[in-house]
């Protein structure tokens, strides 16, 4: 992996592959650049891909202090302007979706277009206590809340050896970072913003999703002129990983269409 030193001062490492359009991957809470691997194995012969590893996450460094969306999506921001040769394509799953919409809205002269697939756009008291729960859960290590998470993440069909690579990945996250990642996923709220967004658009939703529902992803995709909606039939909330070939199908074509 390569890296750039963000505004901040983070250094922030990411990996690319791949000649053409650019497509920036942004990976889930508590995940790591490598979650995108399946999809730019079917993409890289058409697209360059760069996909980072988010503050705190894989390789990049920690922040030594608590932290927003906005701060995160700064971060893309930056790396997007250092070597994406922007407007670029960005697309994001989870956290990285909230990332997607948050770099948009702040930055949309460096985006060509934008790619969601299962996050939510903001937050009732319910779903902000809900959230805030998962980040003192983490706190007491995350052996306490792997499995629960997992429960959550994957459909009853998902790849055992799949769920087993994402679990080792939640293992070696620091529960210090991964709570202060629902910290600041607690603060979202895009709802009042997403009507500013120009550029074409396109929400992924998984039908047997346990975070996010298709009809919160086919609200999303309604509160942006022009966005398109789709949906894998069977998939759980990581779909990238479970059905990664539909994914690269669906942006590859929504690329393609754009670039």
């Amino acid at each position: 992996m390569v890296q750039i030193v963000t505004r901040s001062g983070l250094r922030l490492h990411y990996q690319t592959r791949g000649v053409g359009p650019v497509i920036v991957l942004l990976h889930p809470v508590g995940l790591r650049a490598a979650f995108w691997d399946p999809v730019v194995d079917a993409l890289s012969d058409r697209f360059r891909l760069i996909s980072p590893d988010l503050r705190g996450h894989g390789q990049s460094d920690v922040p030594g202090m608590d932290f927003s969306l906005e701060d995160m999506a700064q971060d893309v921001i930056d790396l997007i302007d250092a070597v994406g040769t922007p407007p670029a394509i960005v697309c994001g799953c989870s956290l990285g979706g909230m990332l997607a919409q948050a770099v948009a809205i702040a930055a949309p002269q460096i985006v060509r277009g934008m790619v969601v697939i299962s996050a939510g756009h903001s937050r009732d008291d319910a779903g902000r206590k809900a959230v805030l729960a998962r980040a003192n859960a983490a706190m007491a290590g995350m052996p306490a809340i792997v499995e629960m998470t997992l429960e959550r993440w994957f459909s009853e069909e998902a790849n055992p050896a799949m769920v087993a690579k994402v679990r080792a990945w939640l293992l070696e996250d620091d529960p210090v970072v991964h709570s202060r990642c629902w910290r600041a996923m607690a603060g979202l709220d895009h709802a009042a913003s997403l009507g500013t967004i120009r550029v074409p658009a396109l929400a992924i939703a998984a039908t047997d999703d346990k975070s996010v529902s298709p009809s919160v992803m086919r609200d999303l995709a309604a509160r942006i002129a022009g966005a398109d909606y789709k949906e894998i039939a069977g998939a759980g909330h990581l779909s990238p990983l479970e059905r990664p070939k539909d994914i690269a199908a669906i942006l590859g074509a929504f690329a393609e269409a754009v670039a």
